[in-house]
């Protein structure tokens, strides 16, 4: 199997993008990062990189980091062993991984690889799944109504993201929560629900060719229960629908039975299982 490293990602997406989209939705993450990058975000000090593995002519695996965030795999279901190739690839020039992202096989068979090598421990932190939604079941009899988020929202959006990254990701939180969300008002899309002041968000600052992404979905304690993240989810899905996208995804934390039943009440239906896992070694433990 021969492996390669690109030099940029628009190289990248031009030999690894054919073989990802045939399953765009599932492969939003791999497909859309290496978009913004080209695009110019910057995603930390060091640069990314972007690997491919190929079985003759046909691509079989492929791997993309922007430090200091995990690794993230796509790997096809038949060729598991093109993620030993990638293992030793990052091994030979001195990775250092604290952690990596891709469908439960691939993430299983990945860290099967990397802990052989590196005497490193892997252990899963959140299970996901990804959702697709092509339809709009908006919610019925929810007040209020959605609007584009404003400057003068950024103090309590700031608070939010704040809240949305210790629930979803406490390993991970923001260096700067209202970076965060300037980021968002400045290069993707940021919805609020609004009933006399607003009391719930949801974001989409990536997708691919076809698709948009929703993230960045939180509503505050003192507001659940009400069905404001149900409404703002549905609304912001069908804005990006009207917009031009042929569908939404989505990831959530199989942890929580609530957000996966209102995602699938507005429309969204799962495609595949994915995995975070974080490598861990005797002196991480201690």
């Amino acid at each position: 199997m021969k492996l390669i490293r690109y030099p940029t990602a628009a190289a990248f997406l031009d030999a690894a993008e054919p073989a990802l989209m045939q399953e765009e939705a599932k492969n939003n993450l791999i497909l859309g990062i290496p978009q913004q990058v080209a695009a110019g975000r910057e995603y930390g000090a060091e640069p990314p990189y972007f690997l491919s593995v190929h079985d003759t002519h046909q691509l079989v695996a492929a791997a993309i980091r922007t430090p200091p965030y995990n690794l993230i795999l796509h790997c096809h279901e038949n060729h598991l062993e093109a993620l030993d190739r990638i293992a030793e690839y990052l091994i030979d020039e001195g990775e250092k991984l604290p952690g990596a992202h891709g469908t439960v096989e691939a993430t299983d068979a990945f860290a099967e690889a990397w802990t052989k090598r590196t005497g490193t421990t892997a252990r899963v932190f959140m299970s996901q799944r990804v959702y697709c939604l092509r339809q709009v079941t908006p919610p019925a009899n929810v007040p209020g109504r959605m609007r584009w988020a404003e400057e003068s929202d950024v103090p309590t959006l700031a608070r939010w993201f704040l809240g949305f990254f210790h629930e979803a990701v406490p390993e991970d939180p923001p260096n700067d929560p209202e970076e965060s969300a300037r980021r968002f008002l400045a290069r993707g899309r940021l919805a609020v629900w609004d009933t006399d002041g607003i009391v719930s968000m949801a974001g989409s600052s990536r997708g691919s060719k076809n698709g948009a992404t929703v993230s960045a979905v939180y509503t505050p304690p003192e507001h659940r229960g009400r069905g404001y993240a149900s409404a703002c989810v549905a609304a912001l899905s069908q804005s990006m629908l009207d917009a031009g996208s042929s569908f939404c995804t989505l990831y959530t934390d199989l942890s929580n039975p609530t957000s996966n039943k209102i995602y699938q009440d507005v429309g969204y239906r799962p495609v595949a299982d994915f995995a975070m896992i974080a490598f861990e070694s005797e002196e991480d433990a201690q």
